[in-house]
């Protein structure tokens, strides 16, 4: 039997960067598995550069893993496409094979927006031109909440603390080339009380998504090697009828969630959505865009002219057997790899979604 070892990237993995790594000696496979949005799956800051994090361990490893016969990257959410690319490159003499099942978790945030359907969106008047409500504070979230404090933006956010300010301005001096700008601890601007049950906090949200034309959606962001990945602000944003922009990977607001087969929405200013450098792409996208984001008459211009675009993808969230697709995906993986996700422990919950 083929010696194997499965790698997990969720918040329990520890790279044991000063024990040597984590890749066993004598094993013939490795199979890589890449679920939910965590800290190994994360960005960090390498000189002027946000790197992710398991490129970054490959370079760390990379004399172990050229020494076997067999790499499996498994992705149950999100495109990993371009990391297999980059993986056969570095480990030419290694058969590197990639398996899609992004449905796996993908699944689990399109059926929690689903449960909302009953709140339709029809109730509401649209009112408000450009939307967000943040809660975990990240970089690309405290970039939005900077300019849309700027701009006089109604968004909301929670507390920002000076030495989280402090980080997040660090990082983008480098990113950037710049001097660093002065951090600040900035109060919050909450939505919603916190005494709020969950059902009354997503029947509260889908109502200002619903009065709203525009939202701008900031998910986790990996850089661009994991793409095509959203949680339920895009879901909900796209149940509501609203427009999602993107302040995610590169070319999202341009490609759209098409590996699910949502449609891209059209009209804004994106030529900087191809931007590489993040910090940059995030930045220019939002001050690209600001002429529309400021003026209401332009943001329904724009929501009438995507009417085509909200309808298909409404029709594609609502009217589509998620658990029929998914199972489909999972019927195509190979049986050593089924195996594995029915049976350890850490990945079983997949299969009670």
């Amino acid at each position: 039997m083929i010696k194997q070892q499965n790698i997990i990237f969720d918040n329990d993995l520890s790279f044991k960067t000063e024990q040597g790594g984590i890749v066993e000696n004598d094993i013939e496979r490795l199979n890589l598995f890449f679920h939910d949005n965590c800290d190994t799956n994360s960005i960090c800051l390498i000189g002027n550069k946000l790197e992710w994090k398991p490129k970054i361990w490959t370079q760390f490893e990379q004399e172990k893993i050229r020494k076997l016969k067999e790499v499996n990257i498994i992705c149950l959410m999100g495109d990993l496409t371009d990391f297999f690319v980059y993986f056969q490159k570095q480990f030419s003499s290694v058969k590197v094979s990639y398996y899609s099942f992004h449905l796996g978790l993908q699944i689990k945030f399109i059926k929690d927006t689903l449960t909302r359907k009953k709140i339709t969106y029809n109730q509401y008047t649209r009112k408000q031109g450009v939307y967000t409500s943040t809660g975990t504070m990240r970089l690309n979230r405290y970039i939005l909440i900077k300019e849309g404090i700027d701009k006089g933006y109604n968004f909301y956010y929670p507390k920002i603390l000076y030495n989280v300010s402090k980080n997040f301005e660090y990082q983008i001096s480098r990113c950037l080339g710049l001097s660093t700008e002065k951090p600040k601890e900035i109060n919050e601007r909450r939505l919603f009380r916190n005494d709020l049950t969950p059902n009354e906090h997503n029947a509260k949200q889908i109502e200002m998504l619903s009065s709203s034309y525009i939202n701008v959606v900031a998910t986790f962001p990996n850089t661009d090697w994991l793409i095509d990945k959203d949680d339920e602000k895009y879901f909900d944003t796209v149940l509501s009828k609203t427009i999602p922009f993107m302040l995610c990977e590169k070319d999202s607001n341009k490609s759209g969630l098409k590996l699910l087969g949502f449609l891209p929405y059209e009209g804004f200013e994106l030529q900087n959505d191809s931007n590489d450098n993040p910090v940059l792409r995030w930045k220019l996208l939002l001050s690209d865009n600001e002429y529309i984001f400021k003026d209401l008459e332009k943001i329904k211009e724009l929501h009438d002219k995507n009417q085509r675009v909200i309808e298909h993808n409404f029709d594609r969230l609502v009217n589509t057997d998620w658990e029929a697709e998914r199972l489909a995906q999972y019927n195509r993986l190979p049986t050593f790899i089924k195996d594995e996700l029915q049976n350890n422990k850490k990945i079983f919950w997949l299969q009670q979604l």
